[in-house]
């Protein structure tokens, strides 16, 4: 008899909060703007930690509460049809007794299909919720960057680097405290749903 334990579990949709780290190739910025510079002189450099910014923004907060709501959501969705389908399981045991051969294969083969759609549905909810994110983070990525430039500019900065590739840095080097200031100025709201599909 084919059992839901006979088939992989369906995977759970978790919040993966590195994915807000993971998502953006590194940030390695040569300022956008400045002239080239003679080669003799030195390099400025400048540090920002993007985990920092995206943790602490309003925008990386709206987007975290966002998915997490989402992702719940989904999560109660297939828990209850988990539980829908263990009773499907336990009805059809105990028909095995009544049915005929034939019969029982048949709706053992239902029931397995089921299983099936169920597991197909996770992973097609699942690929969702990371387009969904990488969305609410292209947002993020794009207002951070073009703030990183501007600021980096007014310190004649010629090198941005993230934070989170180096090993080691001074504080004094750091100036993700006044990207943040600014992005939440420019954008408190960001959302991992375009504004086309909350309309719809």
């Amino acid at each position: 008899m084919m059992t839901m334990g006979g088939l992989a579990k369906p995977r759970k949709i978790y919040l993966f909060l590195l994915l807000f780290c993971g998502i953006l190739s590194t940030w390695a910025l040569t300022v956008a703007g400045q002239e080239d510079s003679d080669s003799s002189e030195p390099v400025s450099i400048g540090v920002v930690d993007r985990q920092q910014i995206i943790r602490d923004s309003l925008a990386g907060e709206s987007i975290r509460n966002e998915f997490e709501a989402k992702e719940k959501s989904y999560r109660e969705e297939i828990s209850d049809r988990e539980n829908g389908l263990r009773a499907q399981q336990e009805e059809l045991a105990r028909q095995r007794a009544i049915l005929t051969p034939e019969a029982f294969a048949a709706r053992e083969t239902e029931f397995a299909n089921r299983v099936e759609q169920l597991q197909r549905d996770v992973n097609e909810r699942n690929k969702k919720l990371e387009n969904m994110l990488a969305y609410g983070m292209q947002q993020i990525d794009v207002a951070a960057i073009q703030i990183i430039a501007e600021i980096a500019q007014e310190k004649n900065y010629t090198l941005v680097l993230d934070k989170t590739q180096l090993l080691m840095v001074a504080k004094t080097y750091e100036f993700s405290d006044e990207v943040i200031a600014v992005l939440n100025e420019r954008l408190p709201v960001a959302s991992i749903v375009p504004s086309e599909e909350l309309t719809q």
